[in-house]
């Protein structure tokens, strides 16, 4: 009796035993699949609790891609912004534009603002004078000023060739250079650059907006009449509220030189059109 009870005890401790081993063994196979999980998904334990992260390296990783990612968008906007101020469908048309009447009677037009003593020609004094009407409204800044002549000196000189008392540009000549700026991919990016200059001359309280008394301003140092100017005005504002911003500004007096849609409102921005 005693011997059976000796053999039950003992049968006792040795399936404790093996208990015990089962439940470490059972806790080291759950402690691996812990830490396998945690190598793969970022999981960090505490004694209390187990949180979900990122390692650091993956979070550098996917945050250096949603930067790229970030600085492609940016770079695309930056490309549409620029292109767009060409026109989305410049491949369509680029190299058959510019044989219209209706727009060579638009660079009729525009010649006739830039021959200042109007003997039929232009030079770079014609064009740098009506350059210093607009700078002696005193509304732009120095550093405006100093870039405006810059742009001025440039266009002459990529459009019209060297700056002389003799190189003279009757016109036709300046009818068959806008023909090739008009055609070109650059150039006719480039050709718009002065008009946010004229903007900001005749945006007396620079506020990025400008009324039909700041419009004016622009017309008298074309040369033209304050009632042209109210005209073209209220064309050009489409949305009525009296005011014209620098986009619209620019947009339409771009768009007068590279447009041959007589539809478009952008032929009043200079002026009426003169008869050729």
């Amino acid at each position: 009796m005693v011997k059976m009870a000796l053999s039950v005890l003992r049968n006792s401790l040795k399936l404790g035993r093996n208990v015990q081993k089962i439940a470490m063994l059972k806790n080291v196979a759950e402690n691996a699949k812990i830490e396998a999980v945690k190598a793969s998904t970022g999981i960090v334990c505490t004694q209390n609790s187990c949180l979900l992260s990122r390692k650091l390296q993956n979070f550098n990783i996917t945050r250096g891609i949603a930067t790229g990612l970030i600085e492609l968008q940016r770079h695309h906007e930056r490309k549409y912004q620029s292109s767009s101020e060409s026109d989305s469908d410049l491949e369509e048309w680029i190299g058959k534009r510019g044989n219209s009447d209706f727009w060579r009677r638009k660079m009729h037009t525009f010649h006739a603002i830039l021959d200042l003593n109007k003997d039929g020609v232009i030079s770079y004094d014609d064009f740098k004078l009506l350059a210093d009407g607009f700078v002696n409204l005193g509304h732009l800044s120095d550093k405006h000023t100093k870039e405006f002549y810059q742009v001025i000196q440039s266009l002459w000189e990529k459009q019209f060739g060297e700056i002389s008392e003799y190189n003279l540009v009757s016109v036709e000549k300046f009818l068959d250079n806008m023909h090739h700026v008009l055609n070109d991919k650059q150039l006719v990016r480039r050709a718009h650059s002065f008009l946010p200059y004229l903007f900001k001359a005749v945006d007396k309280d620079r506020s990025g907006e400008i009324t039909v008394e700041e419009f004016k301003l622009f017309f008298r140092v074309l040369g033209l009449k304050d009632e042209d100017a109210i005209l073209a005005f209220r064309a050009i504002d489409s949305n009525g509220d009296g005011k014209i911003s620098s986009k619209e500004f620019v947009k339409h007096g771009r768009d007068f030189f590279v447009t041959e849609d007589e539809d478009k409102i952008s032929k009043y921005f200079w002026g009426p059109l003169t008869d050729h």
